[in-house]
């Protein structure tokens, strides 16, 4: 699909990609597409700013169950390099233990697919993935401490000034 766009659109798009697999997913455009400014490189990227990790990993592994629900995503994570969580999902899809799923999206999972913890470590984050090749990261916020609206607020003082 990355190697169609190039032929195709003037971008991509990913959605919870890995951080550590963009190399290879990137390796698939063209380098002349890669360094087009007027080619987009987005990932939508699940955001929590808190200064409680745990609850930030909590709510962001509760929030991806849905795509973890989905094969297309189980099968790309796996090529990630997250086989046994992946198998371990799968495992509690056939077995209808939906409940457990979050607790299979390990903290290294976390690390590399979403961005959490205080301001400025959402912001270095933030840095990894332009340097990784993203052009345009959209933040999905999330919030341990209220609503949509609370999130987009703490997003927004994260990066204000």
């Amino acid at each position: 699909m990355v190697a169609l766009a190039a032929e195709i659109s003037d971008g991509v798009v990913f959605a919870n990609a890995s951080l550590s697999h963009m190399p290879q997913s990137l390796a698939a455009l063209p380098a002349r597409k890669r360094s087009d400014p007027n080619f987009l490189i987005a990932n939508m990227l699940p955001v929590c700013i808190s200064e409680d990790l745990g609850a930030a990993k909590a709510l962001l592994g509760r929030r991806l169950v849905h795509y973890a629900l989905l094969p297309n995503y189980r099968a790309y994570w796996k090529e990630a390099g997250y086989i046994d969580e992946m198998v371990a999902v799968e495992k509690a899809v056939a077995e209808n233990r939906p409940d457990d799923i979050p607790k299979y999206l390990t903290d290294r999972w976390l690390a590399d697919n979403t961005l959490f913890g205080p301001a400025a470590k959402v912001r270095d984050g933030v840095e990894a993935w332009r340097a990784a090749g993203i052009s345009t990261p959209v933040l999905v916020p999330n919030s341990v401490a209220g609503n949509q609206i609370t999130a987009l607020q703490e997003l927004f003082a994260a990066f204000a000034g």
